[in-house]
């Protein structure tokens, strides 16, 4: 990576909703945080990460924030920004991890591909977000991604470089507007596919009316006034 891939204008200011949303979801699955969640809360059905389930909530938020990317994307064509997933882990960071984590990485990739072939979406989701759930060796792949990928940025470009400001990865309300968050949570989504068609599970379908993400994805028009279409990462 020879840039920091802070998401271009104007797609940057058009994810802060959906940044601080993810950060306000983070927050209320937390165990001590009950406040935050449950009836009467923006988040009526969230499990806290010690509770089984949180694992596949984790896969299908991320999913729907995905899919309402993508209908910012397309009401914003002129940015020129695809936002694909990637289908490796890049290079620098495939360094990076064996830098700052010898050996982690390539036992979190087999114990994954092991449980995109054996596991349930919910193991799957404990595994790689390392909820209070697993105790299993290697867990916790999405957020040594995010706290590496901040790193490296730091390191290479310079903690006051224009393009980190308001796009760290190592902060909830932060990592959506960096390139990298959305390449590393379609990576993780094709994962959930795989999985998905393995156990020939239906996709997931989101009712929006009752989400979080209603009053931020489910819309006519996005930002500038330009129909959006949602097309899905995978």
């Amino acid at each position: 990576m020879n840039r920091v891939m802070r998401l271009p204008d104007p797609l940057s200011g058009a994810v802060t909703a959906l940044s601080l949303l993810h950060a306000r979801w983070h927050a209320a699955r937390q165990p001590g945080r009950a406040d935050l969640r449950g009836p009467g809360t923006e988040f009526p059905d969230l499990l806290p990460t010690d509770r089984r389930g949180s694992g596949k909530q984790f896969l299908e938020f991320h999913r729907e924030m995905i899919l309402g990317f993508r209908e910012i994307l397309a009401a914003h064509p002129a940015a020129g920004f695809t936002g694909n997933a990637w289908t490796d882990i890049p290079l620098w960071l495939v360094d990076f991890f064996a830098w700052a984590q010898p050996g982690f990485l390539d036992g979190a990739l087999a114990r994954t591909r092991a449980l995109v072939g054996e596991g349930t979406a919910d193991d799957l989701g404990n595994f790689l977000e390392s909820t209070l759930v697993t105790s299993e060796p290697f867990r916790g792949f999405h957020g040594l991604a995010h706290a590496n990928i901040a790193a490296y940025e730091e390191q290479r470009f310079g903690r006051d470089h224009p393009s980190l400001r308001g796009a760290s990865m190592d902060r909830a309300e932060t990592s959506p507007h960096n390139e990298h968050f959305w390449g590393l949570h379609g990576w993780i989504d094709d994962r959930y596919s795989e999985l998905q068609r393995r156990r020939k599970d239906a996709p997931v379908a989101f009712d929006r009316r009752g989400s979080a993400l209603a009053p931020i994805v489910h819309r006519d028009r996005i930002a500038d006034g330009e129909r959006a279409t949602g097309r899905r990462l995978h």
